[in-house]
């Protein structure tokens, strides 16, 4: 017996993903470009992750005699794999081409947060975390923004198997 798999809804669901994250990121840009990159802004991003998961799970369970593990793994991994290229692509657009001064938001950002750490509370501490603009700067290359994006990918595929697991259908 042949098991196939349609990708139509899970692309459907990565797209509208992708597509509402970046609106997400783009209208914190707008209200205020530090918001760009808040670290609960950010977290808070993958609430529409978690809903096109849902809707995946729900479109998926809802008439089937089963829905099996592996199913459901290739599904919600290809919807990670999606919304996680958008989100990149989408970064890698404002930050080098659409505004160039969010590098330096970004360094502004980064400095305030180590200023505010307690956790890093001594000079060697908070010397070992500083980064020059020359440094950040490199980091927002393709190059750089492509290698984030695949060591992102491991961790998108346990956060799949997991939701995968949790909600097969036997």
């Amino acid at each position: 017996m042949r098991i196939t798999f349609n990708f139509l809804k899970p692309a459907y669901l990565g797209f509208a993903a992708g597509t509402l994250t970046c609106i997400y990121f783009f209208l914190f840009y707008w209200i205020d470009k530090k918001q760009f990159f808040n670290p609960n802004i950010y977290w808070g991003s993958f609430s529409i992750l978690f809903l096109a998961f849902g809707l995946f799970i729900h479109f998926e369970r809802r008439n089937a005699i089963s829905f099996p593990f592996i199913t459901g793994l290739r599904g919600l991994f290809f919807i990670f794999f999606l919304n996680s290229a958008f989100y990149n692509f989408f970064y890698y657009l404002m930050i080098n081409y659409f505004d160039s001064q969010l590098i330096d938001i970004q360094f502004d950002v980064i400095q305030d947060g180590l200023n505010s750490n307690s956790v890093l509370s001594s000079s060697e501490q908070q010397s070992a975390w500083k980064i020059s603009k020359e440094e950040l700067y490199s980091h927002v290359k393709a190059k750089t923004i492509l290698f984030s994006y695949v060591q992102g990918l491991p961790a998108g595929f346990l956060l799949s198997m997991l939701f995968a697991y949790i909600f097969k259908k036997d």
